[in-house]
């Protein structure tokens, strides 16, 4: 049970962000259709797909951490003696993790409280619905790192042993 717990946990951002993704572009291919051609458009699919735009977003975040494809500057990191290579892969994921920290999760849960008595205008549904996935991806984010963190310490004692 706990093997499948943590497998669900950890792709929990790939289901969010596909669902996310395919809901937009559902959505937006009805609404051009209903617009253009039945001449009666949907009035909450522009807040839909800004909501599910949102999450794509914040948890796509998540998703990308998971498979380390943020934007990284491998080719010098990768020419560096190794003492310094080390210090910038520290300094790398002790930024990495502020950003998740303090910006997404304690900012972005502060903006998504904020958020509960703004409503939408056509839905009538609170914005902490859509606001509450920046601190939601970066935790999930957070998860990501920490568990490649932990490989390449792993990796790196291995190496050390060998």
């Amino acid at each position: 049970m706990g093997k499948l717990l943590k497998k669900w946990v950890l792709n929990i951002d790939d289901v969010i962000s596909v669902s996310a993704l395919s809901g937009i572009i559902i959505i937006t291919i009805v609404s051009v259709f209903l617009r253009f051609v039945v001449n009666s458009p949907l009035a909450w699919a522009e807040e839909v797909t800004l909501g599910l735009f949102v999450w794509l977003i914040f948890v796509g975040v998540s998703s990308t951490m998971k498979r380390q494809g943020h934007i990284g500057i491998d080719y010098f990191v990768r020419r560096m003696p190794n003492s310094v290579r080390i210090v910038a892969e520290a300094l790398r994921y002790f930024t990495i993790y502020f950003v998740c920290i303090v910006v997404f999760l304690i900012m972005g849960l502060q903006f998504a409280i904020q958020a509960k008595l703004k409503i939408t205008p056509v839905l009538g549904i609170s914005y902490t619905a859509i606001d509450i996935a920046v601190p939601l991806g970066g935790l999930l984010a957070c998860v990501h790192l920490t568990i490649h963190l932990v490989n390449e310490a792993k990796a790196l004692r291995n190496k050390e042993e060998n």
